[in-house]
């Protein structure tokens, strides 16, 4: 099984085309992406799927015949147990697990080191990495890997590929 990883998908958030941060028809994009993937894939969401319109999001996301786990970022305000009768797989704030002899712990914002070996966030866009650096100076190290949907063309990424 093959884990691919995904973040700040921002489905139905306009103001990031008005900003500059994304280019129009980013969202047909993701969705094109999502579907290449195989179906005894793994996805893990980094949180920030969408902004309004959840039903209609999540009911598309629920078609994706893959496993699909949630990290649930600052715009997911819902239960868990919503987000798990809409198309989730396993939903939590953050996990840690072992992949590839490294402990990794996956979270939407970037964590305080607390003993892994990787940790693998969302949070910020590619236009928006000086604030990122910025506002978590005190804690980033070379442990902190950012996944911006912007800089992978709009698609997963494989997580074998994101840790070499």
């Amino acid at each position: 099984m093959n884990t691919y990883i995904i973040s700040d998908t921002h489905f139905n958030h306009k103001m990031l085309i008005d900003k500059g941060y994304r280019i129009d028809g980013y969202e047909d994009i993701i969705w094109h992406n999502l579907a290449q993937l195989p179906y005894d894939s793994l996805l893990i969401h980094l949180g920030d799927i969408c902004i309004g319109n959840d039903i209609s999001v999540h009911d598309s996301i629920s078609q994706l015949r893959y496993k699909k786990v949630l990290v649930k970022g600052n715009h997911e305000n819902r239960s868990n147990h919503w987000y798990l009768q809409h198309g989730w797989d396993f939903v939590c704030d953050h996990f840690q697990d072992t992949y590839f002899g490294k402990k990794i712990v996956f979270s939407h914002i970037p964590l305080k080191d607390h003993g892994f070996d990787l940790n693998i966030h969302g949070h910020f866009h590619t236009k928006s990495r000086e604030k990122y650096i910025k506002e978590y100076n005190e804690i980033l190290s070379d442990k902190h890997k950012l996944v911006s949907l912007e800089g992978l063309g709009y698609k997963p990424i494989l997580l074998e590929r994101l840790i070499k």
